[in-house]
């Protein structure tokens, strides 16, 4: 029996998790695969729908509710499509309701603390939360035909959760791919005292760290520092320095991307932390708080790690006074990065799941 697989996404927005998974599209189609993407459309998405034979679901409204309604109809146009028999999601909440296309081979991507992903959300509430989380647990227990992670931070908090005995291990980890491999900016545009530009990728969840990127922005004590805000959502700091982008391409997001000499991550949610190593692609010098899903990645600890302001500035202050200190970095940074291409990311996922 020839199989055919379906990518199921909750919705076609600019993000790191979204983008991976049109990447294993895109190769499976260059691999002379039957692949079918399914999806929620949702209004402001960004991401371009190229495929002919896609199936989208229209959402109206942006609540709790609404998604998981709509989420529902889109899960029994699974199960009733009769030519697929594989289904690969991430998206944690599409996976819960799994359990409505079980007479499909399912393939469970982790690529975060699900867990934990509404604890603290404004949208949904506490109850929502614990609801979810109940869920969750419940949707651990499912028939997966694999369950593979993005890195070893998400294997071991997905075992956390575990009510049941599951072999899960390292060969469970798959090999993401980083979209910006072939963008690299000009090496040569390194930073100068009182021209620096720094970017951070994030959002609003209080996990993200948007509020200790604008403790660092108003402390740090560095003059002349610009700082760009690239978000899907309407971030305003109403900060001089501070400039707000939203970018409606890949190509706006990596252009933002190469203006800049250094990318900020103050986040400690990231399963495995795409917007940082997509930035370190290009050649941009990561300065980060640390988190687990780094660790992927930072096998040459070219990735500084800070925890205040102070750190932050002292940085900043030795790499901007070193120009061949920054090239070596940058050029360390791509080479890290170079390892994660789209091909080795979609034959990891084949050759686990068969």
């Amino acid at each position: 029996m020839v199989d055919n697989y379906a990518v199921l996404m909750p919705s076609m927005k600019i993000g790191g998790g979204n983008r991976v998974m049109l990447d294993f599209m895109d190769e499976a189609i260059k691999d002379n695969q039957n692949c079918k993407l399914f999806f929620l459309d949702r209004k402001g998405d960004s991401f371009d729908d190229i495929y002919s034979n896609s199936v989208s679901q229209t959402i109206f409204g942006d609540s709790v509710l609404s998604v998981v309604f709509f989420s529902i109809i889109l899960s029994f146009r699974i199960r009733f499509d009769k030519s697929i028999n594989f289904v690969i999601v991430s998206d944690p909440i599409l996976s819960i309701l799994s359990f409505i296309y079980s007479n499909k081979r399912r393939v469970r991507v982790v690529q975060a603390n699900d867990f934990l992903l509404f604890e603290g959300n404004s949208k949904g509430g506490r109850f929502f939360n614990l609801i979810y989380q109940f869920f969750f647990k419940i949707s651990q227990k499912y028939q997966y035909s694999s369950v593979l992670f993005n890195s070893k931070y998400s294997l071991n908090t997905y075992k956390e959760t575990l009510t049941s005995a599951h072999l899960f291990s390292t060969k469970h980890i798959i090999n993401l791919s980083v979209f910006t491999l072939k963008c690299k900016k000009d090496i040569r545009l390194y930073p100068k005292p009182g021209s620096i530009k720094v970017c951070i990728v994030t959002n609003n969840h209080h996990r993200k760290g948007y509020k200790q990127f604008l403790e660092i922005v108003k402390n740090s004590k560095i003059k002349g520092i610009n700082y760009m805000v690239i978000s899907q959502e309407n971030l305003d700091s109403q900060l001089k320095n501070v400039t707000h982008v939203k970018p409606k391409s890949d190509d706006e997001y990596v252009a933002v991307l190469k203006q800049c000499h250094f990318i900020l991550s103050t986040s400690t949610f990231e399963g495995f932390g795409l917007p940082l190593i997509e930035a370190m692609a290009i050649g941009i010098v990561p300065i980060a708080f640390y988190n687990p899903g780094m660790d992927e990645y930072n096998n040459e600890k070219n990735i500084a790690i800070i925890s205040n302001t102070l750190d932050f500035d002292n940085i900043i202050t030795n790499i901007v006074n070193n120009q061949d200190r920054y090239i070596k970095i940058s050029e360390s940074v791509i080479k890290s990065a170079s390892v994660f291409t789209r091909q080795t990311f979609y034959f990891s996922i084949m050759n686990k799941i068969h």
